[in-house]
C-alpha cells in the first residue's frame, strides 16, 4: 500500500490515529488493502497538523485523500 506524501508539521499522535483508523476499517469489514490505505491516509493527515488532538483528520479529508467515500 502506497504512502501519502504530506508536509510534516507534528508527528505527535500519528500512530494513534493510524491504529484507530485501522481498527475502524476492520470493524467495518473492509478488505485489508482498503483498511491499510485508509489508515495510511489518516496517519499522513495527522502529521500535517500541529497537536495530538488537533491533528486528527476529519472523515471528509480522508475520503478526499484516498478517493473513496464511506460505504
Amino acid at each position: 500500500v502506497r504512502s501519502f506524501p504530506v508536509n510534516e508539521i507534528d508527528p505527535t499522535g500519528a500512530g494513534d490515529c493510524f491504529d484507530a483508523a485501522f481498527i475502524a476499517g476492520l470493524l467495518k469489514g473492509w478488505p485489508i488493502k482498503r483498511v491499510a490505505k485508509f489508515a495510511n491516509a489518516v496517519g499522513a493527515l495527522a502529521v500535517a497538523k500541529r497537536g495530538p488532538m488537533e491533528g486528527a483528520p476529519y472523515l471528509r479529508e480522508v475520503e478526499e485523500m484516498v478517493g473513496f467515500g464511506e460505504s
